[in-house]
C-alpha cells in the first residue's frame, strides 16, 4: 500500500535547480490611467498642410497643392474632407486653406476622421471625444 505523503516517511525532493526551470516571460499588464481628463487613443496619419501631405511633400509639381495628398501612398484613391465643415463649403477649397488633422477613429480603427484646423471644427471634435463632460 502506498504511503501517503503526510506521514513523514519520505525524505523531501531535492529543489530543481533554477538554470534547468523553463523560462517564463513575466505578465505584461496595461496601466490604467485615471485623471481629470480621457480621451480617446488612436492611431495618428500625416496631416496635410494645404493639400501636400506633410510626409512625402510634393510628388508632382504639374499638379496643383490641393491634389498633391492623392498622390502619396497615405491617402492614394481617398476625397479627404473635414468631417465637420458644413456641406456647403467646397472641400477643395477648405483643403487648400486649412491644415487637415488626420486620425483613425477610435472605435472603428478602418474609418478615418479628418478635422480642418478652424476653431470651430477643433473644438467640435475634442467635444465629440472627451470621455467624461
Amino acid at each position: 500500500m502506498p504511503k501517503s505523503r503526510t506521514s513523514g516517511d519520505e525524505a523531501p525532493s531535492a529543489p530543481v535547480p533554477m538554470s534547468t526551470m523553463p523560462y517564463e516571460a513575466p505578465r505584461q499588464f496595461a496601466v490604467e490611467r485615471r485623471g481629470s481628463k480621457t480621451e480617446s487613443q488612436t492611431r495618428r496619419w500625416p496631416s496635410v498642410h494645404g493639400g501636400v501631405c506633410e510626409f512625402c511633400g510634393i510628388l508632382d509639381s504639374n499638379i496643383p497643392s490641393q491634389y498633391q495628398y492623392k498622390l502619396c501612398p497615405h491617402f492614394r484613391g481617398m476625397e479627404l474632407r473635414c468631417s465637420y465643415c458644413d456641406e456647403n463649403k467646397d472641400p477643395d477649397d477648405v483643403i487648400y486653406h486649412s491644415n487637415l488633422n488626420i486620425a483613425a477613429h477610435p472605435s472603428d480603427p478602418y474609418t478615418m476622421v479628418v478635422w480642418c484646423d478652424s476653431y470651430e471644427c477643433s473644438k467640435r471634435h475634442i467635444e465629440r471625444f472627451k470621455v467624461n463632460k
